[in-house]
């Protein structure tokens, strides 16, 4: 995705983009607004996490304004294309602030799909997506799926360390 789409973007529910590294250098270095509550996967299922920190109410809070951040996106002609739990900071009151644009794609809004291989993270990824290298504004719903099963059960996606058979993925 284009550098100055990104900086373009404004809403209280994203992180704000501040700059980038200049075009002579050898990396591109992006510098965003520090949030300073960590993910929401960290206060779900993490080490350090709190069982009680997070309420059901703010469980709701964070499904509702991660809604409205990717409705914003969208809005905008902008699939995500790795809407995780990892992905979604919280501020100092446990507000939503959705992050992490790496992946993200410009998606015009007279076509119906864009093909493009699929990138983000296993068992979050669209397997439609992943199947047919088709990347429509449902990906992210899809995604945006996964995270409200986590935001449910408290567990993550994807585990490593569970048997290949235990391992249930929401399906399409």
């Amino acid at each position: 995705m284009k550098l100055k789409s990104l900086t373009g973007l404004c809403h209280k529910i994203l992180v704000s983009l501040y700059g980038s590294t200049s075009r002579r250098s050898r990396e591109l270095l992006l510098v965003y607004e520090y949030i300073s509550n960590g993910a929401v996967a960290d206060h779900l299922h993490e080490d350090r996490a709190d069982p009680g920190s997070l309420t059901w109410s703010i469980h709701m809070s964070i499904a509702i304004e991660t809604a409205n951040a990717m409705s914003y996106l969208h809005a905008s002609e902008i699939v995500h294309r790795d809407v995780k739990t990892t992905n979604i900071p919280l501020d100092g009151n446990f507000c939503v602030k959705v992050a992490d644009y790496g992946l993200s794609g410009l998606f015009p809004i007279d076509v119906t799909h864009v093909s493009i291989a699929p990138q983000g993270t296993p068992g979050c990824v669209d397997p439609e997506h992943h199947q047919c290298y088709q990347l429509t504004s449902k990906s992210d719903v899809y995604s945006f799926g996964v995270v409200l099963m986590e935001l449910i059960s408290s567990l993550p996606a994807v585990d490593i360390m569970r048997h290949r058979h235990e391992v249930i993925l929401p399906r399409p």
